[in-house]
Order: structure tokens, then C-alpha cells, then sequence
């Protein structure tokens, strides 16, 4: 075991090698007691070795990850130091399957009880909250107790989220992550007997972002249909589908073939954003593009993956950006003004609106549940639109393959 003392930074513990014959623990020069420990296997995992009580003992800090780095463990080691000398004892080892009070607190423990008693079967948003928590919570706080994590934190966790891109920040993500454990908290409060507030209440988040009004021009929708004919399966004809159709991606990219009969597709209630069936008639350009997707054995997915038939295709923060590049390249390596998926939603709309559609009808096409079809208005007005939505929809398909074999569209419409 070595005794060296070496001023650690993130950077050196990546850079330390096991030892083939025994661990190797170094200690750090800031917080005295807390070590960095390295097992044969290659797993790091900091300690506070602190004598309590006449004895010395090893306290676990955690294991070092890319998300769990040295200034966190000083932060914690701080923590359990300043709990230790005002008396109340070195923690106890936590058991994630709650058989101990000290487990029955931690974050992984309550966040999975939270899944199944307040969100799985309650909510429709039940997986965009699972992803939220597999994705950010977890990594950052599962092996933590739920009770121990500050508003700085969350803060600094809600940052990571919205400035991981600092020059395109995310800001709805953030405020999303912020939102959902926010919600956690509140369901969770009554079994922190410590927490006097929900620590998400003054931690940062992002301010709302300004209303998105960006819509594909006429001569970027056909830049953009090219290069979705570059792309091929699964994004190629899915990013189509969502132009000319004009509906979500999840709804999109999580269709199952049983949800299309005779032209129509319908989009239950539990997949629908405001839980309410949607009706859409598809244009003849919709209807070949899903004819020609591949089917893949063992699975009704529309968007189904090879390898897991019952997963549906993901991956969207590569596929867009390389939507992106080949639209640019398409045009002599000149990039067009940054767009987002649901953009393309709103392109649909615009283009609806410019041909001359109505907009409860166009609304009725979009399935929202706002405008001239909410409210007191909603409660009288139970008309479907199927008709007109049908008309819409072929009005934006032609124009679409009309602007997508026109060699150069007019200048005025874009």
C-alpha cells in the first residue's frame, strides 16, 4: 500500500493504474483524512479514513466517476467531518434495498418508489420522467442520501444540464430536470424528516426561453427532403414524416403499425401529448413513405431496432445533427440556420396557414386542445375536422412535392 503523498487532481486519479498484487490508496492534500482508493479491478472509490470514538475507520465517500469527481468528494468529505465532530458519529453504510432507515433515505431507493407509486400508471409522461432519471438524477445522486442534497447541488446539476453545449443551451431541458426533481421532492418531503424545504426551491434553473418561431423556408424544405434521402432508415423517412404530417416525434418514431388502416392513422390517448386520441388522415406521400419502411421480424413498431424489437429508434442528438451537415453540404458546405425537430411541426403549420387553411383546422391537424378548440369553446365545439384535416393535410403534401421538384423556389414565399 503506498503512503505517497501526491496532490490529486481529477486527471491523475483517471491517469492511476491498478496494482496487479494490491490496492493502492493516495491521499489528498486538501481535505486531511480523504484518500483515494484503487482496487485491483481498476475501481476507484474515495474514503475518509477519521479516528471516532478512540478508533480509526473508513468511511466511504463514493466512487469516482465523471460525474462524481474529487471537488465532490471534498464537498462530502467536508460534511461527514463536520457531522462527526458536532457529535452525531460516522454514517452508517446505506442498503439501497431500504432494509435500514439509513437506506430507506437514500435517492435511488425513494426515486424508485417514487416511479412506482406516484408517476408508473399515474402519468403520461412516465417515461419522459424515467429518462430524466436514468439519464441526469441517477449518475449525480443515486448512491447519495436523499436528505443530504443541497440547493447548490441542484443548481450546479440544472447548469450541466442547460450549458453542456455552451453555445447551443438547452434551456427547456434544463427547466424539464429541474421540474422533475422539484416534483420528486414534494412527494418525497414527507419521509425527510430532516429537509425543512424542498431544496429545489430556490435552487437556479433556466429562465423560459422566448417563443421558438422558426420555420423551414421554402428552398430549406427542399434542401432538407434531400438530405433525409441521403440519410435513409430510420431518420431519412421518419424526419419526413414529420413534416408532412405534422405530428410529434414521439408520436412519429413510437408508432406501431396496428395504429394505420385504410390511409388513417390514429394515435391513441396514452401516446398522444394531451392524452386525447388523434385522427390523422395521411396525404399519399405519407402513406408510401411508410410502405416502404423495412420490417423488422417480432416487432408491430413502425421504427422498431433490429437488435430489440421491442425498443423503438432513438439516437435523435446524432441523427439531427447530421441532418444538419448534409443540408450544408447539400449547398456548398454553407450551413443553414440552426432548426430543431419540432420546427418541422411548425413549418407544417405555417405552410398550412399560407395555403389558406383555416385555423381550427389547422389546430384540429396539430391536435392541440387550445386556441378556437379550448376552453369554454372546447366544451361546445365537438366537430372531428376529419374532412378538413384531410384537405389540409393533401394541401401540404402537394405543396411539398411541388416545392421539392421545382428548381428553385420563389423568394418571396420563403
Amino acid at each position: 500500500m503506498s503512503n505517497k503523498t501526491v496532490g490529486l487532481t481529477d486527471a491523475k486519479i483517471r491517469g492511476l493504474i491498478p496494482s496487479t498484487t494490491s490496492r493502492i490508496e493516495l491521499p489528498d492534500h486538501i481535505i486531511p483524512g480523504l484518500r483515494i482508493r484503487v482496487g485491483q479491478s481498476g475501481i476507484k472509490t474515495f474514503i475518509l479514513r477519521k479516528r471516532v470514538g478512540g478508533t480509526w475507520k473508513n468511511i466511504t465517500i463514493g466512487p469516482f466517476k465523471e460525474y462524481f469527481g474529487l471537488a465532490d468528494a471534498r464537498k462530502k468529505a467536508r460534511s461527514i467531518l463536520l457531522d462527526i465532530e458536532n457529535g452525531k458519529g460516522a454514517p452508517r453504510p446505506a442498503k439501497e434495498d431500504g432494509t435500514t432507515l439509513t437506506g430507506r433515505l437514500m435517492f435511488t431507493f425513494l426515486w424508485n418508489q417514487y416511479l412506482e407509486r406516484a408517476v408508473r400508471g399515474h402519468k403520461r409522461s412516465a417515461s419522459e420522467i424515467e429518462r430524466i432519471g436514468n439519464k441526469f438524477l441517477l449518475p449525480r445522486f443515486g448512491d447519495r442520501m436523499a436528505d443530504s442534497i443541497s440547493r447548490a447541488e441542484i443548481t450546479a446539476l440544472v447548469e450541466d444540464v442547460t450549458y453542456r453545449n455552451p453555445q447551443n443551451p438547452t434551456l427547456r431541458e434544463g427547466r424539464t430536470v429541474h421540474q422533475r426533481l422539484s416534483a420528486f421532492y414534494s412527494w418525497a418531503m414527507p419521509k425527510l424528516e430532516r429537509l425543512q424545504a424542498n431544496p429545489c426551491q430556490y435552487a437556479w434553473r433556466p429562465p423560459l426561453g422566448k417563443p421558438r418561431d422558426r420555420f423551414l423556408t421554402d428552398d430549406e424544405i427542399k434542401l432538407f427532403w434531400q438530405a433525409c434521402g441521403e440519410m435513409g432508415w430510420p431518420f431519412g423517412p421518419g424526419f419526413k414524416l414529420l413534416l408532412v404530417t405534422g405530428q410529434r416525434r414521439g408520436e412519429v418514431f413510437g408508432a406501431s403499425r396496428s395504429e394505420f388502416k385504410d390511409g388513417i392513422w390514429t394515435i391513441p390517448g396514452d401516446r398522444a401529448k394531451n392524452g386525447v386520441a388523434h385522427v390523422v388522415p395521411l396525404p399519399q406521400v405519407a402513406i408510401d413513405i411508410i410502405h416502404g419502411l423495412p420490417e423488422i421480424d417480432g416487432s408491430d413498431k413502425l421504427f422498431a431496432v433490429p437488435d430489440n424489437p421491442d425498443a423503438v429508434s432513438s439516437g435523435f442528438s446524432k441523427g439531427h445533427p447530421r441532418l444538419l451537415r448534409l443540408m450544408a453540404k447539400l449547398q456548398d458546405d454553407q450551413p443553414v440556420e440552426h432548426f430543431v425537430l419540432h420546427d418541422l411541426r411548425r413549418t407544417a403549420a405555417t405552410g398550412m396557414q399560407r395555403l389558406g387553411v383555416p385555423m381550427p383546422v389547422t389546430e384540429a391537424v396539430l391536435n392541440h386542445i387550445s386556441g378556437s378548440r379550448g376552453g369554454i369553446a372546447g366544451v361546445y365545439q365537438r366537430h372531428n375536422y376529419f374532412e378538413e384535416k384531410k384537405q389540409a393535410l393533401i394541401k401540404w403534401a402537394d405543396e411539398v412535392e411541388r416545392l421539392i421538384s421545382s428548381s428553385r423556389s420563389d423568394p418571396t414565399r420563403s
